[in-house]
């Protein structure tokens, strides 16, 4: 009797482990061949949401799937080159006004060092008023009693630090010089990164659209993720786009450097949630402050209006049009967000939701693995374990 039990222990340890181990293995394959992998799937979820797109344009203007794939690949290369030089002119822009920059950090510089050196003054005229008479008195006395001999050295001579006067570098100087150096050099090498990476997805998608009709969805599980991901990614890209573009007009408003761009990072970094919407809110803030003419009240209503803006979008607009899309508990979306970052960098952390989307339909569907997919949907309920062992009985 219990060399069964046994037998079946075994076999259950066995199968454990060989799960295990293909799920590493699967997850190194996932990050080297990364490469690959990373255009291949925005490829694949760019031709999700633009199909139904081709078709209106196959039937309203009557051209063919190879004419209307032509046409979806000049958008995206325009949209490419439109953001592109976007950037190259907000580089030229900064490089212009480093002086102004660096001539305002000196300013900020000089004003914290004066209210620093005012409070210092402060904090020792009330020590010296909260000290009572008696005591300065007793201490002058002590110091009178155990003074020293006169020592035969001279005092040593007062440190003197070198003031930065308003055209001198100084380190302030400096910091903005390196600051924008290196900024200028992330944003040349992040934008040839972004040339190269689409120009693959496009001609990925290129190919992918022309061959479309033949390789149509029969199984209802790829046509379920299909509708899920399509539905998501087209809410997400309108949402986007109101909000780039209501970010970027109110930093135009306000005379903010860069804010084309910072519009366009504002769509781009809304398909991140949580983190994407909250990095965007901080990028203009140094440009904000720097700003040559800023005042507090200024500076106060732009950056409130900034983040205004993505707090508006992000907790009342997005929850009230999209709903439960893509059916995933905020913390399944949240750990989706550390490991394909970890995975595939900042393009995994924008492809990190509709993959785990897509992969919770697939648990779903195995009888297995419905209870994991629940788990991350967050559907807690006790009642299935009781109406098995009820059906059992």
């Amino acid at each position: 009797m219990s060399a069964p039990i046994e037998h079946t222990s075994a076999s259950r340890i066995q199968t454990i482990s060989l799960m295990v181990l293909a799920v590493v293995a699967a997850m190194y394959s996932i990050y080297w061949l990364r490469p690959v992998l990373v255009p291949l799937v925005v490829a694949l979820f760019v031709v999700s949401g633009v199909s139904p797109i081709l078709k209106t344009l196959e039937k309203r203007l009557r051209v063919n799937r190879l004419t209307a794939g032509a046409l979806t690949f000049l958008a995206g290369l325009a949209f490419l080159v439109a953001f592109g030089f976007s950037i190259w002119l907000s580089m030229v822009d900064l490089n212009r006004n480093a002086t102004v920059y660096r001539e305002r950090v000196q300013e900020i510089v000089q004003w914290g060092e004066t209210n620093i050196r005012e409070f210092g003054d402060l904090l020792e005229q009330q020590t010296e008023w909260l000290l009572p008479a008696e005591l300065e008195d007793s201490d002058t006395l002590a110091e009178t009693a155990a003074e020293p001999a006169p020592s035969s050295f001279p005092p040593p001579a007062p440190r003197v630090v070198p003031a930065t006067g308003p055209h001198g570098r100084g380190e302030a100087g400096e910091f903005v010089d390196r600051f924008l150096r290196d900024g200028i050099s992330v944003l040349s090498q992040t934008l040839i990164t972004l040339v190269s990476t689409s120009v693959l997805v496009l001609i990925y998608v290129y190919f992918l659209l022309i061959g479309t009709p033949a390789v149509q969805a029969t199984s209802p599980t790829i046509r379920e993720i299909d509708h899920q991901i399509r539905a998501y990614l087209g809410l997400k890209t309108v949402i986007s786009i109101f909000t780039g573009l209501a970010f970027g007009m109110a930093l135009r408003l306000f005379g903010v450097p860069m804010a084309l761009t910072f519009g366009v990072l504002a769509f781009l970094l809304n398909f991140v949630p949580n983190i994407g919407p909250m990095v965007a809110s901080l990028l203009p803030i140094p440009l904000i402050v720097l700003h040559p003419d800023a005042s507090w009240a200024w500076m106060v209503s732009a950056i409130s209006v900034t983040c205004g803006i993505q707090a508006i979008s992000g907790n009342i607009v997005e929850p009230k049009i999209m709903g439960d899309s893509s059916d995933l508990h905020p913390v399944t979306i949240l750990v989706a967000l550390m490991f394909w970052g970890m995975m595939w960098g900042v393009i995994g952390m924008f492809l990190a939701t509709p993959i785990t989307a897509a992969l919770k339909i697939l648990l779903q569907r195995i009888d297995a693995t419905r209870p994991l997919a629940d788990l991350m949907a967050g559907r807690l309920s006790s009642s299935a374990p009781a109406d098995e062992l009820r059906a059992s009985e």
